[in-house]
């Protein structure tokens, strides 16, 4: 993968607390969930005022309210042709044995030489939820921003040793949902997809300078499709000091939604077989199935799906 110029924001940088717990999933460390605010009490011994005792009743009221219920699967596949998978994913909180009112999921694709790829990938994915669920009192838009400049903050700081011809970067895509509505955040050229009564629809747009040429009309889609320099990034992770992230609410799930995130691995794949497979699996069995069927083709690049299933 290679990059180009980035536009700038200003940088935030939040302050954030790390997750208690660290466990593997899908090959990857990533963080377990973070502290959740507990409901207003009194000291041990003493009786609730009747004010503390609604206050305290009120997160479980919003837990109740805004449940939803859903299936998740995700699969990594390093390919046939790299030597090292510098893709990440994760879903949170992992290991619920309820059903949370917020869930995050994220996939990620690293770039740059040796093992920084690899790492600025996997530090996206960590960063990212331990910043989001470390400020429950802002709007979820919020929420994911901050973690997305902690995220490129953190890896930017972690490879400004390096040369810049070289510098590590990530492209990440992240599915958030809270009190009953979906977002995304997104920065490169993974994409997230929404599969509802039988329609596939690209809810990302992919920061490439093909994608650019296309969008001002300098290309057409067959041509943006067949372009040399198509994989170009011209927005990243960690490349830079600063970054814009695009964010959008996308409305509440439906009944028998599915939502896929995926890296450029699969990029093989046609919207109608995405559509087919992520339709007719389970979510799991889909994310292996596509991540198989990109080595059909050829396995030039690693490639990662997570899919999300409400129902």
């Amino acid at each position: 993968m290679r990059f180009i110029r980035f536009r700038a924001c200003p940088l935030l940088r939040p302050s954030i607390r790390t997750p208690a717990s660290i466990r593997l999933i899908g090959g990857f460390r990533m963080p377990g969930r973070t502290c959740a605010a507990s409901p207003p009490g009194s000291p041990a011994g003493c009786p609730l005022s009747s004010s503390s005792f609604f206050r305290g009743l009120m997160p479980l009221w919003f837990k109740k309210k805004h449940r939803t219920l859903l299936r998740t699967g995700g699969h990594s596949d390093i390919g046939l042709v790299r030597s090292e998978n510098q893709d990440a994913y994760g879903c949170f909180p992992e290991g619920a044995s309820d059903a949370p009112p917020e869930r995050l999921f994220i996939v990620a694709d690293g770039m740059g030489g040796h093992t920084g790829g690899r790492q600025a990938s996997r530090l996206a994915v960590a960063t990212i939820p331990a910043v989001f669920f470390a400020h429950p009192e802002l709007p979820p838009e919020d929420r994911l921003r901050r973690a997305f400049l902690e995220a490129n903050a953190r890896v930017y700081g972690q490879s400004r040793a390096l040369d810049e011809r070289t510098r590590p970067g990530t492209t990440c895509t992240a599915l958030a949902l809270s009190g009953g509505l979906l977002y995304t955040a997104h920065v490169g050229d993974s994409r997230a997809y929404r599969i509802r009564e039988g329609r596939i629809d690209l809810l990302t747009t992919d920061h490439t300078l093909v994608e650019q040429l296309r969008r001002d009309g300098l290309l057409t889609p067959e041509e943006a499709q067949r372009h040399p320099r198509r994989n170009v990034l011209n927005r990243a992770l960690g490349v830079h000091e600063t970054i814009d992230v695009d964010v959008d609410g996308i409305g509440p799930p439906a009944s028998d939604d599915r939502y896929l995130l995926c890296t450029d691995g699969l990029a093989t794949l046609s919207e109608d077989e995405l559509l087919e497979i992520v339709s007719s699996l389970p979510p799991q069995e889909a994310c292996e199935r596509l991540t198989a069927l990109a080595n059909e083709r050829g396995g030039r690049d690693n490639a990662t799906a997570v899919v999300v299933h409400f129902f």
